[in-house]
């Protein structure tokens, strides 16, 4: 039983949003050095296209996006990244071939452009056109020969798929069953719009995951089993352990980790 916690917070904050276009080798051969000079930098990496667009934010002082920008904002996400990519999508899904062009189109007119605003303004994203979503964290110095591979292989377009894929890195953390098992990673998330059929493109970015030492996002999407859970993560039990010391009665076990104790 929880009877007291403790949160850590920071002061409020503003950030600095950039939103650009670059091919895909010049953004390849930046990437290190982006990572580096930024506080956050992602990837939208468009299936087969050699364009992808990166997003920058970075700290400031303190300032509010004005009332006029945060409503050409709230209107450019509500029409391009949400109501265009919705009916693009439903287009996509009764007509699986039309992907190919979908996401050459999405590659060119992805809204690009600066913006500035408390952290709570800048940071989050409406997301209102379903999907479902893998993501996995690979090493850091695996990123670039696995996006390499990625876009050598899906310049083919074998799979109808328009999602981008979103990139993006993180520190690495201590916790036992943490993706990221204490290296610098990149996270790698692949998308599939609800109602398309997701099965073929999943299973390669199972077995691509693999040879890049991936490690699945614990809340989309997984292959896991419990032998690979062991191969992945080698202090698991211990973990178990853990578990079973505050938790004996199994209270919170759901139905899904039964396969994995």
């Amino acid at each position: 039983m929880l009877v007291k916690v403790t949160i850590e917070t920071v002061p409020l904050y503003s950030l600095k949003y950039q939103s650009m276009h670059y091919p895909f080798t010049e953004g390849s051969q930046l990437w290190s050095t982006m990572i580096r000079e930024h506080r956050h930098v992602e990837w939208y990496y468009f299936p087969g296209e050699e364009q992808i667009q990166v997003k920058i934010m970075d700290q400031i002082p303190i300032v509010k996006q004005p009332r006029t920008s945060k409503k050409i904002e709230d209107l450019k996400t509500n029409i391009v990244e949400n109501g265009l990519l919705f009916i693009a999508s439903e287009l996509c899904k009764r007509q699986p071939k039309m992907t190919k062009w979908v996401s050459l189109l999405a590659s060119k007119t992805v809204p690009t452009g600066i913006k500035e605003g408390l952290c709570y303004e800048i940071f989050p994203s409406a997301r209102n056109v379903k999907f479902l979503e893998m993501e996995y964290a690979i090493p850091l110095e695996n990123f670039q020969e696995c996006m390499q591979e990625i876009h050598f292989t899906l310049k083919s377009h074998p799979f109808k798929v328009h999602f981008p894929i979103e990139c993006r890195t993180m520190m690495g953390e201590s916790g036992i069953l943490s993706p990221t098992q204490g290296k610098e990673s990149a996270y790698l998330a692949f998308h599939m719009y609800k109602g398309m059929d997701e099965k073929d493109y999943f299973r390669w970015v199972q077995s691509l995951m693999k040879k890049y030492g991936g490690r699945p996002h614990w809340g989309k999407l997984n292959d896991l089993t419990k032998d690979r859970l062991l191969e992945l993560y080698p202090e698991y039990p211990l973990f178990l352990k853990i578990r079973e010391k505050y938790d004996p009665e199994n209270v919170f076990v759901t139905d899904y980790f039964k396969s994995f104790i």
